[in-house]
């Protein structure tokens, strides 16, 4: 066929052709999905601490905006 060019010459390599189980190995090895022993979450702990801690940031932010309203002193500009 006319335009079609081969990226590697397989003529000259001495490597074996990749397969699609030699992908699927590499890939569950990136993913650490390859590990007959899945760890589990060990620590539900951390989860639910770290959702009080955020839980208390934000009621302190709400809290603190309502009370620097209360403080604040509003000033009004009439035009005469």
């Amino acid at each position: 066929m006319e335009g079609v060019v081969d990226m590697v010459d397989n003529e000259n390599s001495n490597l074996p052709p990749v397969t699609a189980d030699d992908v699927r190995h590499s890939f569950e090895r990136v993913t650490g999905e390859a590990e007959e022993s899945a760890t589990t979450f060990r620590t539900p702990g951390i989860v639910i601490a770290s959702a009080v801690v955020t839980g208390i940031i934000l009621v302190a932010f709400a809290l603190g905006r309502r009370v620097g309203r209360k403080r604040s002193t509003v000033v009004e500009i009439v035009r005469i």
